[in-house]
């Protein structure tokens, strides 16, 4: 049984989703959390601020696995689908993969 045949647009769409949603998570990680956090005097951060480390590390984790589905279903080189992988880790790194992963998809199809 093979799980991924003729799922290459699920995958895509996933991987779009997940792109975003840890994008913004990481934009609000870099530029609400670690100020707060460095600039907060005896560790006094706010419950409501230090969930955000918690749901980007979530966030993260599932872009991963996402990540990984769409390279797999569209058969990436391993290179590749761990630049895909590392793009969650920077703020706006996310966006541009998910810009280059739907230039790609759509080269693809149009073969």
């Amino acid at each position: 049984m093979d799980l991924f045949k003729g799922n290459k647009a699920g995958a895509l769409a996933r991987f779009r989703i997940m792109a975003n949603i840890a994008g913004v998570m990481s934009l609000l990680l870099w530029l609400v959390y670690l100020p707060i956090k460095l600039t907060a005097t005896n560790d006094n951060v706010p419950t409501l601020i230090r969930l955000i480390a918690v749901v980007h590390g979530f966030a993260y984790m599932v872009y991963v696995l996402v990540t990984f589905n769409y390279c797999f279903a569209v058969r990436k080189p391993l290179k590749v689908a761990v630049f895909y992988m590392l793009a969650g880790t920077f703020p706006v790194a996310s966006f541009v993969a998910d810009r280059r992963a739907v230039a790609e998809f759509a080269a693809l199809n149009h073969k």
